[in-house]
């Protein structure tokens, strides 16, 4: 419980900050309806947020503190000290969180849930909310079989939902940086600027910069894309252009209808 309390809290103040900087000093004007992107966009994270806390809230807590999980768990085996181990759990989900971004965009079945978040014709702070409800699930099963098999602490998986969830939102954000504190994130965090390559509607890009929080795993396994920002970028998916047709039923029902043709234009050969 305290864990969902404190990923709203994060959820809460880096919505309202970054609207608040993109308002100020924004990387593009807005390429789509702002109004009914924000309504679709919080509404399918209202919706996950309920859904995530309901369904894998007690499976978390049992694979977490149960015989099972503490027998197995690699991690518990080498007796880290929390000062060690925290930052080292974060390190692992966010590259199994990397892992799972590209399995999105290579597997058919996987995509057809990701293009969800694909389709949205903007890129801004609301963006990071954007998920199927099927894509949420398929990915906290699999992290609750993560925190069992290496052995995640309660405290690393809490505070890595909420460093990821900040780092989404930055991410996605509408927000111009300047240039040298930007080329330095490059080397570290993931930046606007890099995640605004990965939304474009070419393939090249879509398939590249999968990074969360950190960029070390895009640079270590071939997966880094960058080349100059476009001052008018546009986001999306190629076939996914009319945002009158992308409402919450058709996005909802997207994953069963897109046609076999369009995924395979999608994902990487």
């Amino acid at each position: 419980m305290t864990g969902s309390f404190l990923r709203l809290g994060a959820f809460a103040l880096g919505l309202l900050g970054l609207r608040g900087v993109e308002l100020a000093a924004p990387h593009h004007p807005p390429t789509a309806p702002l109004r009914a992107r924000w309504l679709i966009n919080l509404g399918f994270g209202a919706a996950n947020g309920i859904i995530v806390s309901l369904a894998c809230a007690s499976c978390y807590a049992l694979s977490a503190h149960n015989e099972f999980a503490a027998h197995l768990g690699l991690l518990r085996r080498l007796d880290l000290n929390i000062w060690t181990r925290i930052p080292l759990e974060v390190v692992l989900l966010d590259l199994v969180t990397y892992l799972l971004h590209r399995a999105y965009h290579v597997v058919p079945l996987l995509w057809r849930l990701h293009v969800v978040h694909h389709s949205d014709l903007d890129l801004d702070v609301s963006s990071a909310s954007r998920f199927h409800t099927g894509e949420v699930l398929a990915s906290s099963i699999l992290k609750i079989g993560v925190v069992v098999v290496v052995g995640i602490s309660p405290q690393g998986f809490v505070i890595f939902e909420a460093v990821m969830l900040a780092c989404a939102q930055f991410q996605h954000a509408n927000i111009r940086i300047p240039g040298r504190l930007e080329s330095g994130l490059w080397r570290i965090l993931v930046p606007p600027a890099m995640h605004r390559i990965h939304h474009t509607p070419t393939r090249e890009d879509t398939n590249s910069n999968y990074g969360t929080i950190l960029t070390v795993w895009d640079w270590l396994l071939g997966t880094l894309r960058r080349h100059p920002p476009d001052p008018t970028p546009s986001f999306g998916v190629e076939s996914l252009r009319d945002s009158q047709s992308l409402g919450v039923a058709r996005l909802l029902m997207l994953p069963f209808t897109l046609p076999p043709d369009s995924v395979r234009e999608s994902i990487r050969d």
